[in-house]
């Protein structure tokens, strides 16, 4: 069981009849939070799956798998990638669109399948220990498993100099599985595999050259599509705001397409060079958002992640989702970038 985790509101595991394989996962409820309970199994029981995270447009997904003849257990997004999974192995990863990581146990074939999304967006670390095969969505969750917590020097050096690796973290014998990436595990071997990457088209190849205009239109039409098929939630909706173009155009498309007011957050300095307060309320009043007190950051603009483990007081990795940073998180390098407002929901 996963009882280090905070903040969730479910915890369930389940361990196979000859204790060789066991799936836990601790739920924080965003859609179906009646039935969307985890692991999920198939209707023979012969797969099972933990998910963290969303996928986006999964009802239209669940209908064609209704017809198909699947009978879901559950009406959550999560569910959706177990019978695809059922239905086209690993090519399922082509019908998903999201931010994932997840564990499927396959026992007819005795396989382990487990992926990230494209982009990275969820943290998805294994580690091989004592003839064990750990995954988890977070290290520390390893290391409550019972995998050694040392660092890697080597992966340390790396990430100073080269700015980490897709692969490795800073701990030894801990691994990521990449963007974009799926593994296999069986008894016999491990095996990373690459589902995804960029498609940069060469030059001779690329269409056209269209207006301004035209672009324009067409990055409206992808950003208002994004903005809106991550809306859909079981529980009230929220969005970060600063006063910069990229939040300020999220809540106000997300406030187009919502039934009810999104509730946004911002957070506040007492140095005016990060303060972006009146902007943001500015915004919230013009998109008809809910706007509560906003949440001070601390003096003079320094908003340290309680998350953050340092080496010497220069690098640190976040044990929880693996990013590193090589100085601590501060506003000047977080919030005055912009980079902590771009969720909805």
């Amino acid at each position: 069981m996963p009882q280090y985790q905070f903040a969730r509101d479910r915890q369930r595991h389940w361990l196979a009849a000859d204790h060789r394989v066991g799936l836990g996962h601790a739920r924080l409820s965003i859609i179906d939070l009646t039935t969307g309970g985890q692991p999920i199994a198939s209707e023979d029981e012969q797969i099972r799956i933990v998910v963290n995270g969303e996928f986006y447009g999964y009802e239209s997904i669940q209908r064609e798998l209704e017809q198909s003849g699947h009978r879901l257990r559950t009406r959550s997004d999560s569910e959706i990638a177990l019978h695809l999974y059922e239905d086209l192995g690993a090519q399922c990863l082509h019908r998903l669109r999201g931010e994932f990581a997840f564990v499927l146990w396959d026992e007819t074939n005795r396989t382990i399948f487990a992926a990230r999304d494209r982009f990275g967006i969820k943290p998805l670390f294994y580690a091989s220990h004592g003839e064990t095969l750990y995954f988890a969505s977070e290290v520390k969750a390893l290391f409550a498993a019972g995998v050694p917590a040392r660092w890697d020097a080597e992966s340390v050096y790396h990430c100073v100099e080269f700015g980490g690796h897709q692969v490795r973290t800073l701990f030894d014998g801990v691994f990521q599985v990449p963007p974009g990436h799926y593994l296999i595990a069986t008894e016999k071997h491990v095996q990373l595999n690459r589902y995804w990457d960029f498609d940069y088209p060469r030059a001779e190849l690329a269409a056209p050259k269209r207006s301004d205009a035209d672009y324009a239109a067409e990055f409206r039409h992808v950003l208002e599509e994004a903005v809106r098929i991550r809306l859909r939630a079981d529980v009230p909706v929220g969005c970060h705001l600063s006063g910069g173009l990229d939040s300020c155009a999220v809540l106000g498309l997300a406030a187009r397409h919502h039934p009810e007011p999104i509730r946004a957050f911002t957070l506040t300095f007492d140095c005016a060079e990060y303060d972006e307060e009146k902007e943001a309320r500015e915004m919230a009043a013009k998109a008809g958002a809910e706007f509560p007190h906003p949440h001070p950051a601390g003096r003079s603009g320094r908003s340290f992640c309680r998350c953050d483990t340092a080496i010497g007081n220069a690098l640190l990795q976040c044990p929880r989702c693996g990013q590193i940073r090589i100085e601590p998180c501060r506003a000047r390098r977080g919030l005055q970038g912009r980079h902590h407002r771009r969720r909805v929901g």
